[in-house]
């Protein structure tokens, strides 16, 4: 049992600190993705109906079966002017090892763009399989424009099964909680020398 000089002396040699608690309503991620329905469905179709075909084209070097852009240079130029104005599907790899620093700027983009965008965020290792569909950097990123080559059933089940992101990420602010949890803190030997 410690006497009352020790917890004395304990207490004496820690400080009340306060940790500030912020969230930041600017980046609630469960808002920017769209939820996608029987994964496992979705992940098939591209597979057999997308990555498939294109990789196959590649392979061949035949001219692609479908209009597709890789990579996040050309699809953020896409996006930024696009030439005609069918709708696209831009399949995400943002379960695997892509640089967030250009994930994060993908939801808003396919917001801001003048382009009708069915986002669709693929499952862990799709990234790999895109790696066979071209020869330039893909950085997990693959634009299919829905014109005439893309099977129309196709992209009415894709859509079935996607959600739109229908709110601005930026104007969606969730309950923030701002506040200070109050703890304590060791007292270094720097501060107890620069009381003396």
């Amino acid at each position: 049992m410690s006497s009352l000089k020790e917890i004395q002396q304990n207490t004496a040699r820690r400080k009340q600190v306060y940790k500030p608690i912020l969230d930041n309503p600017f980046t609630d991620e469960a808002h920017m993705w769209p939820y996608v329905r029987d994964q496992p469905l979705v992940a098939e179709l591209v597979r057999s109906h997308v990555i498939e075909p294109l990789a196959h084209a590649h392979a061949m070097k035949l001219q692609g079966t479908l209009n597709a852009h890789f990579g996040f240079n050309s699809v953020v130029q896409y996006l930024e002017a696009p030439p005609t104005s069918d709708s696209v599907f831009l399949f995400v790899c943002n379960r695997d090892s892509v640089p967030s620093v250009l994930l994060s700027q993908i939801p808003i983009l396919a917001q801001v763009s003048s382009c009708d965008i069915t986002l669709v965020p693929l499952p862990r290792g799709t990234s790999d399989s895109l790696g066979a569909c071209t020869s330039t950097d893909h950085d997990g990123l693959l634009l299919v424009v829905q014109d005439g080559k893309f099977d129309p059933h196709i992209a009415t089940q894709l859509s079935a099964h996607v959600d739109h992101v229908k709110e601005k990420p930026w104007l969606l602010f969730s309950k923030s909680r701002i506040a200070a949890l109050s703890s304590t803190a060791a007292i270094s030997s720097k501060s107890k020398s620069k009381s003396k």
